[in-house]
């Protein structure tokens, strides 16, 4: 048997290159495949990461992953609100004294309304030209938008304090040789009564507000000028967030020292 001779270059396996380009660049696809893939869960692990970080950083999370949504309301550092509400995160105290300090500002109240913040307490003063009748507990009409807006700004924190006492001031002054005292000690009562029956008139609750009357006892400015005396005159809502208990067993002391600053 004669065998023919192979041409030269004549390669048996040349046929089946093809196949292996072909395997090559599905192996090189898939490669690239499982790259990609890996790439893509990644950022969706840290975009999920990233939005669960904002989440917890401004106390939205859902009540699903809160347990019931009460994340943030101990201790006031943050309360989730319903949608279009303003989202709250800051101390109780904080709060309360930007709002009044805001509206004070805006409606340049600053010669009639005053404020005071310590650790444990925001105090507003009221001077009575801007809230009552000369020599009476009759509240005039200009004060409304006052009282409204102080009712807003205690009831946005009420939950978030401990206590709020409303205590009102005379001047010394003799009106009558033989009733001046008595007179002093019902008008300041009277005219703390009248702001608490205000603030309870715009819908604020009332478990946690007291009264107090101390007639001329607790000035904070000199009494023999008219200056002086119109200082004294006043109504003080003090608002307490964990009070010492020397500021909780002697509040007319905080409100006469704070009231000089």
């Amino acid at each position: 048997m004669k065998i023919r001779p192979r041409p030269a270059g004549e390669n048996p396996s040349n046929g089946n290159r093809w196949f292996l380009t072909y395997s090559d660049m599905i192996t090189l696809l898939l490669a690239l495949f499982i790259v990609l893939y890996s790439m893509a869960s990644a950022n969706e692990k840290k975009y999920g990461q990233l939005v669960k970080g904002f989440r917890t950083a401004l106390n939205t999370e859902s009540a699903s992953e809160t347990g019931g949504g009460k994340a943030g309301a101990a201790g006031g550092q943050g309360v989730v609100l319903k949608a279009g509400q303003k989202i709250v995160n800051m101390d109780a105290l904080d709060q309360v004294y930007q709002s009044l300090n805001g509206y004070i500002s805006k409606n340049h109240l600053q010669d009639q309304i005053s404020l005071t913040k310590s650790g444990e307490y925001v105090q507003v003063h009221l001077k009575d030209v801007v809230m009552f009748q000369p020599n009476t507990a009759e509240m005039l009409p200009g004060s409304k938008p006052i009282m409204r807006e102080m009712e807003e700004a205690l009831a946005a924190v009420y939950d978030r304090v401990d206590h709020i006492t409303i205590s009102g001031h005379t001047a010394n002054v003799v009106v009558n040789s033989t009733r001046s005292d008595q007179i002093s000690w019902m008008l300041s009562t009277q005219r703390a009564v009248t702001v608490l029956n205000s603030l309870l008139d715009y819908g604020l609750r009332g478990d946690k507000l007291s009264i107090q009357g101390y007639a001329h006892y607790a000035p904070i400015a000199d009494n023999s000028t008219e200056e002086g005396r119109a200082k004294n005159r006043r109504v003080e809502i003090t608002i307490y967030k964990n009070p010492s208990k020397d500021a909780a067993q002697n509040p007319s002391r905080t409100s006469s020292a704070s009231s000089q600053k």
